[in-house]
């Protein structure tokens, strides 16, 4: 039989609607990214496949993120991750062009990166306050019992 608990579990803090709305920008980042950048590279070097899978992945965990209730925890690590991916993304891209990238493309790739950069602050920022003002509230209470 299950041992009843003097104080309830704690429900795991979800991301908030800011938070998803980043998110959602981001994923829309992602997709122009991968449409004007990601498949002209792919179709000049294929086997680069496995270089951008890392990407693909966390491209599919943030529609995760917008589409439902995600857990602000590990938003966290999937924003860190996106700004590793940002980077890795910007030297894979750089080193994998054939000849020299056009104009266009380094001036998206450049808007891109530094988008991407923004929108994965932002979010871990709104994280950490939400995080500081739920602990605010909770020491508050502790204080007035």
């Amino acid at each position: 039989m299950p041992r009843s608990h003097a104080h309830p579990i704690p429900s795991p803090k979800m991301l908030s609607p800011v938070g998803r709305g980043l998110a959602a920008i981001q994923l829309a980042k992602e997709t122009a990214t991968i449409i004007l950048l990601g498949v002209p590279m792919l179709q000049g070097r294929p086997l680069l496949v496995l270089a951008v899978l890392p990407g693909l992945v966390l491209y599919l965990f943030r529609w995760v993120m917008v589409l439902g209730s995600f857990r602000r925890r590990a938003a966290v690590g999937i924003w860190l991750f996106t700004i590793m991916d940002e980077l890795w993304g910007l030297v894979l891209y750089l080193r994998a062009t054939d000849g020299a990238p056009t104009l266009r493309q380094l001036r998206y790739l450049d808007w891109s990166y530094r988008l991407g950069l923004v929108f994965s602050l932002a979010a871990l920022a709104e994280i950490a306050y939400r995080r500081y003002r739920d602990r605010a509230g909770l020491r508050a209470l502790l204080k007035a019992a």
